[in-house]
């Protein structure tokens, strides 16, 4: 886009260059425009990059704890345990819930809880229960505990 400037003739000063009032107008327009699409893009991956951040303290709690069980036949209770033993690195923009130890009376098997979430605002909340093999996702913005559940 070529640039277009005027010539404008006043009595007092001469001739002054410069840019029309449209030409300013359709500038702010077309950079409105753009604003209202990259501002959304942005955020959508900013919370991806949280819930990845997440999702990665997820599984890595989720495999020491496996590791851990075949080795000893047991569970860790709590996460600097499991830091000590070089199975788990905290991201400090993950919040840790509680991480409960429970044994299964009715199949004779330990199991383990903990859930997990980026400190931001609305972000999604992952828990898992080891007798279910799997995970629960849901949004919250309450403390994590082992009564989330």
């Amino acid at each position: 886009m070529t640039q277009r400037k005027e010539t404008v003739t006043t009595a007092k000063t001469g001739t002054r260059e410069g840019f029309t009032l449209i030409e300013l107008l359709i500038v702010v327009s077309i950079i409105s425009i753009l604003s209202s699409i990259a501002i959304p893009q942005y955020a959508r991956y900013r919370k991806g990059a949280q819930d990845n951040a997440a999702q990665a303290a997820y599984h890595a709690i989720a495999m020491s704890q496996e590791a851990y069980f075949t080795e000893q036949g047991t569970y860790i209770a709590d996460y600097s345990s499991l830091a000590q033993r070089g199975g788990l690195i905290k991201d400090a923009n993950v919040y840790y819930g509680t991480l409960s130890i429970y044994y299964n009376t009715s199949s004779n098997i330990p199991g383990y809880k903990f859930a997990v979430r980026h400190r931001a605002e609305g972000s999604t909340t992952y828990l898992f229960d080891s007798a279910s093999q799997g995970s629960t996702v849901k949004t919250t913005s309450t403390p994590l505990t082992a009564s989330t559940w």
